[in-house]
């Protein structure tokens, strides 16, 4: 066995037990195009199931890169590094992919212990184990959302080309403790210019409305904890949004701007449509229009 110090990422799919365990249909028809669109055949959860895992492996091997191992472990996976900037670079990548194509996830990550065999049979899959990633898998479930949560292991340390800005704790509502997470949503570059922050804010907000009306995530929405956690990460992107927002002394509507509870209070099956996620686009679109316009 070798043993080393290392960064740590732990992630796992939201909804998979709500999919597999459930006696009635969760998905429809519309979930596996938006899954994808060149799908032709059409089942129940556990065909559903089986199509996310595979796309979940695309997204991942799509972070391979050099220093970085990757093993995936049905709807979860360990990504590590020597190099805690190649892990955090990956998760970044991993979660903005797994966004685009309807993959709903959540992680944990930290730096530390990590000890893994001197050969592995390759066929049989990565092996991985130790302090750190022990701590990144108990990290994993510190809170509801499509985040990443650290501790202070991995979040004081450098990581290239990235402001500390990225890495901030919130106190958690239920206890109000710290937890640290790492804003692979809104992550600053270490000299980040207006224009820039500009771009991220918009990123952003359109990242916001995807989680609320893109049809690839009706399907979660379909299941109460599904729909908590959904409400979850439309409060932390609104928040990470309106602070953007200050800092820039920047005004924009507020129609999007949701807490978890009136996320959940409110909802409707419609609003996860293609019709309802192109309205709110091109009405995004045309308020930022007149912000820059105002700006100039």
């Amino acid at each position: 066995m070798k043993e080393y110090d290392g960064a740590v990422l732990f992630v796992d799919i939201l909804g998979i037990s709500a999919l597999t365990t459930s006696s009635v249909s969760i998905v429809e028809e519309c979930d596996f195009k938006a899954l994808s669109s060149r799908s032709k055949k059409f089942g129940g959860n556990q065909l559903f199931c089986a199509r996310l895992l595979s796309k979940f492996r695309k997204n991942l091997s799509q972070c391979e890169t050099k220093g970085l191992k990757i093993a995936q472990f049905s709807d979860c996976a360990f990504l590590w590094s020597k190099n805690e900037s190649v892990v955090v670079d990956a998760a970044k990548k991993l979660f903005e992919r797994n966004t685009e194509i309807g993959v709903f996830a959540r992680g944990g990550m930290t730096f530390g212990q990590i000890i893994e065999p001197e050969k592995t049979n390759k066929s049989l899959g990565q092996f991985i184990c130790g302090n750190a990633v022990t701590r990144a898998a108990q990290l994993e479930s510190s809170g509801k959302g499509a985040r990443i949560f650290i501790d202070r292991e991995i979040g004081g340390r450098q990581i290239h080309g990235m402001s500390p800005k990225a890495f901030e704790g919130l106190a958690n509502p239920s206890d109000y403790r710290m937890v640290d997470e790492f804003l692979w949503f809104s992550s600053p570059s270490s000299l980040e210019i207006r224009a820039e922050k500009l771009e991220r804010l918009k990123n952003l907000i359109s990242l916001l409305i995807r989680f609320q009306h893109a049809p690839a995530f009706r399907w979660n929405a379909a299941s109460k904890p599904g729909l908590i956690h959904l409400g979850a990460t439309v409060e932390r992107l609104v928040a990470a949004s309106r602070q953007l927002c200050s800092e820039l002394e920047l005004n924009l509507p507020q129609y999007t701007w949701l807490t978890s509870e009136q996320f959940q209070e409110i909802y409707e099956k419609s609003w996860h449509s293609e019709c309802e996620y192109r309205k709110k686009r091109a009405k995004f679109e045309k308020h930022w229009k007149a912000a820059m316009g105002r700006c100039q």
